[in-house]
């Protein structure tokens, strides 16, 4: 299947849509159970056994036509925008979704669809959380802290109830990505399936270069439009002379506040941020560089080569020396 040939299939009416243009009911894609309540809860979860029983992920056109109810689930779903718009409410929030954006929901997010008009095409594409899904996270959660905190606000198991919103249409790049993995899974031949899977880390990787984000976890009380994405991305290229006084004094927020806010919104201290932080570049240095360790403890703002050791050890499990072995 070329991208002519996805756009053909795409804007086709299904045999859901079909009844739905009609009546304007939302119709089941299975055998009607796939929504369940559970007990002390009141909004119906959908059950995953009816979308992974060909791999780790699932991708499906979105019926239009008919408003989809209030829901969560237990995976991680992302909307792709294909054609058009889409308009949801997220946890309360109504948010819309333009051409080429990408909505990213961790599990239990509530959520429901209004109604897409012929134009409006939304792809779904749900990952489980098994170990494959996992072990992507984690590869991508090791390129800084930035794409850690995106990637534990989809895979830890606290605080399941954020979403992303990627302004990423004008990423021609994300788009072709998409594409070609669309036009893998809808017209399968030999080896799509393997195709799928390695295009998702591609497009979770792309994703990370998306800067402009809408987020349910943004800094309440911020001066302008900052977010903690925003100061995390600060930290990241600033951590070798960063302090937390530097840091509130550059967004314009109180040193306190900001620690708090800091350890609130991502579980970690600032001075774990920065540790990380600096972790994750010793990491990068061993791996990719003959940089002597000691070089690369000063490099990083470690003076004591032996606290350097004790912690890289407590952060990766391992020694530098072991790590820098084990990784060629």
């Amino acid at each position: 299947m070329n991208h002519d040939q996805l756009d053909q299939y795409l804007r086709k009416l299904d045999e859901i849509e079909k009844i739905q243009i009609l009546t304007n009911e939302n119709i089941n894609d299975f055998d009607g159970r796939e929504l369940v309540v559970n007990g002390g809860q009141s909004i119906p979860r959908l059950d995953e056994k009816y979308f992974f029983d060909k791999g780790p992920i699932f991708i499906s056109k979105h019926h239009r036509f008919a408003d989809m109810p209030l829901h969560m689930h237990t995976f991680i779903e992302m909307n792709y925008v294909y054609s058009g718009e889409c308009h949801q409410i997220l946890n309360g929030k109504e948010i819309k979704l333009t051409e080429g954006q990408i909505c990213l929901l961790d599990k239990d997010v509530p959520h429901s669809i209004s109604a897409l008009g012929e134009n409006d095409i939304v792809v779904n594409i749900l990952m489980k959380k098994d170990p494959f899904t996992m072990s992507l996270l984690g590869q991508l959660s090791k390129k800084g802290i930035v794409s850690s905190f995106l990637m534990n606000a989809i895979s830890e198991n606290k605080h399941h109830d954020r979403y992303i919103l990627f302004h990423s249409d004008q990423n021609q790049n994300l788009q072709y990505i998409v594409k070609n993995m669309l036009s893998e899974y809808f017209a399968p031949r030999e080896y799509s399936l393997e195709m799928v899977n390695y295009y998702m880390p591609i497009l979770l990787t792309e994703l990370m270069r998306v800067y402009q984000l809408d987020k349910n976890f943004e800094l309440p009380q911020s001066s302008g439009k900052t977010s903690i994405l925003d100061i995390l991305h600060y930290i990241e290229k600033n951590y070798k002379d960063c302090t937390l006084t530097s840091l509130a004094e550059t967004f314009n927020f109180n040193a306190n506040y900001l620690g708090n806010m800091l350890k609130e919104k991502t579980g970690k201290t600032f001075l774990d941020l920065v540790q990380s932080q600096k972790m994750i570049e010793s990491a990068s240095l061993l791996r990719n560089t003959e940089k002597s360790i000691e070089d690369i403890a000063y490099h990083v703002g470690y003076d004591s080569l032996s606290f350097f050791y004790r912690k890289f050890k407590e952060f990766y499990g391992e020694t530098p020396t072991k790590f820098r072995k084990s990784k060629k």
